[in-house]
């Protein structure tokens, strides 16, 4: 008997999405959406990210090419490009990316006027940062190179990072939403069509009426008292309802899960695709206000529930049985460190706070009280003088990117990495931290490429997270709230059953490629026990 193969492939990526969600709320969803991918579906229930920096970028490329960030050079969202000329262009989209910089008044350090306003200071001018919007920063190939040129694979998402990254170099188009103008747009990098494009026209009808994001349901599997809504990001409030005052701020909303599987069936229509990726950005976006103890990611997780049921019963009216779907997620999220101290005073969780500083800081003293303490330890270590008033020109570190540091590189010598990872680890909350050319644990090694990782690795203990605004929370660590992710394939070929293996995104790419009869996947991605057995 002949096997049957699938006319499309889509592969779901819900950007922060823990595995345990589907345990969690699994009472409050339906019986068409995630339960029907569940019970027709191969689940793996260890399924884990195999790098250790859990962010965006790099799992996204790990689902969309099989390798991990040492192989495929996505090491974190953005990155230091060392060797880089002078580019304030490149400063200025770095600096509109990162959250605003307040120096602490603890250290007297001064309050800037904003991001954009003054010169970068000199130190930067030493190199440049990247920011994952081509797919030309890949340095090995993905599902996509591998598939014959008549195969068509376009890849979506409301961020750019994720629609690219999946997609691969040879993707023949891809579309991520721009918030600033409320449009799904591409590159010129791409064939886009305009038909596809034409989907904007419908974007405005995604607003709700009453502009508000409202409770739909009350998961009692939260933790979100009265006391907890100050502690959440109060952007759009801290608690229901929240006001959509604009469609960017949609993004930030469970409409947006409709909105963005609703255009993935109009490039469907419009493209009839032999392979889709899609990236469901906006449980990434309200997770991060809000965390996974929230009201807000229950609610977030049963509308999504129903708008996935839309979206496999539209797959099955267009091709039948002929659709195998993929489900995944890049990365995990932890706790909102303030909100783990209320439900329980003894969590050791907390913050760490070594961003980059704003544009106008031009001393030691305008850097975070963790950054101060780091440049003060070198220096003791290093039997070197330390001044608050030291230009930043002449700090040990250039630049920090979660989990890295990247020294100055005039002090870029073996003794002063080492003098960098021993500060390093007297700050509270880190678990340890590595020089880049040292042994390195197994999920730590396989993010490190050797050009553009920084000098300095670092692991976080469980519960602390890298400061990303002074509520919120976020993502990024070797730790099991972050690693542990949903797996599932379902659809034409695959045999129903629940696997407890080991196994990983990154195992997407080579189980594909089995299927549709290609090599594809770094020596890590591993071909899952999936398909059924077919019988003559």
């Amino acid at each position: 008997m002949k096997e049957l193969l699938p006319l499309l492939i889509v592969v779901l990526s819900i950007d922060q999405f823990r595995y345990e969600y589907l345990q969690r709320f699994a009472p409050h969803f339906g019986d068409g959406g995630f339960r029907r991918l569940e019970r027709e579906g191969a689940v793996f229930t260890n399924a884990r990210q195999r790098h250790s920096v859990t962010s965006t970028a790099p799992g996204h490329a790990a689902i969309g090419g099989g390798t991990v960030p040492a192989e495929n050079g996505i090491v974190a969202n953005r990155w230091f490009d060392r060797d880089a000329p002078p580019d304030a262009a490149k400063w200025d989209a770095y600096y509109a990316e990162i959250a605003p910089y307040r120096a602490p008044a603890a250290t007297g350090g001064r309050h800037s006027a904003g991001r954009t306003a003054g010169a970068p200071p000199a130190w930067q001018t030493s190199g440049a940062p990247i920011l994952v919007t081509s797919p030309a920063a890949l340095l090995t190939p993905s599902l996509s190179d591998a598939l014959p040129a008549k195969t068509k694979v376009i890849s979506l998402a409301l961020t750019d990072r994720a629609a690219i990254l999946m997609g691969g170099r040879s993707a023949d188009a891809a579309y991520w939403f721009d918030g600033p103008t409320g449009r799904f747009v591409s590159s010129p990098y791409y064939d886009a069509s305009d038909e596809v494009l034409a989907f904007n026209d419908l974007v405005p009808g995604y607003m709700p009426a009453s502009a508000q994001w409202r409770l739909l349901h009350k998961s009692a599997d939260t933790f979100d008292p009265p006391e907890a809504w100050p502690l959440k990001n109060t952007t759009y409030n801290g608690t229901f309802p929240h006001p959509i005052p604009t469609i960017r701020a949609l993004q930030y909303t469970p409409f947006a899960h409709e909105m963005i599987l609703d255009f993935a069936q109009h490039v469907v229509a419009v493209e009839q695709p032999d392979l889709l990726y899609a990236g469901i950005s906006s449980t990434d976006y309200l997770g991060h206000l809000y965390g996974p103890d929230s009201l807000e990611v229950a609610d977030s997780a049963i509308r999504l529930d129903r708008a996935l049921e839309a979206f496999l019963d539209a797959l099955e009216r267009r091709y039948g049985d002929r659709v195998l779907v993929v489900l995944t997620s890049d990365h995990g999220v932890q706790s909102i460190p303030e909100v783990a101290k209320l439900r329980d005073p003894r969590a050791d969780a907390g913050r760490v706070d070594l961003r980059v500083p704003d544009r106008t800081a031009r001393t030691i003293r305008d850097l975070s009280t963790a950054r101060i303490a780091i440049e003060r330890s070198v220096a003791k270590k290093l039997g070197r003088s330390f001044s608050l008033d030291t230009p930043l020109e002449d700090a040990f570190v250039a630049f920090f990117e979660e989990p890295m540091l990247y020294l100055n590189p005039r002090f870029r010598d073996a003794r002063t990495k080492r003098a960098l990872r021993d500060a390093v680890r007297e700050l509270d909350g880190v678990a340890n931290a590595w020089t880049h050319d040292e042994p390195l644990p197994p999920l730590m090694r396989n993010s490190v490429h050797p050009q553009r990782s920084g000098d300095v690795l670092i692991a976080l203990r469980p519960g602390w997270i890298w400061m990303w605004g002074s509520n919120s929370t976020t993502h990024g660590q070797p730790v099991e709230a972050d690693l542990h992710v949903p797996l599932i394939f379902w659809g034409t070929g695959i045999a129903p059953g629940v696997h407890g293996v080991e196994a990983s995104p990154l195992d997407i790419t080579a189980t594909l490629a089995q299927i549709l009869g290609v090599q594809a996947g770094g020596p890590q991605s591993r071909v899952l026990p999936v398909r059924a057995i077919l019988r003559p």
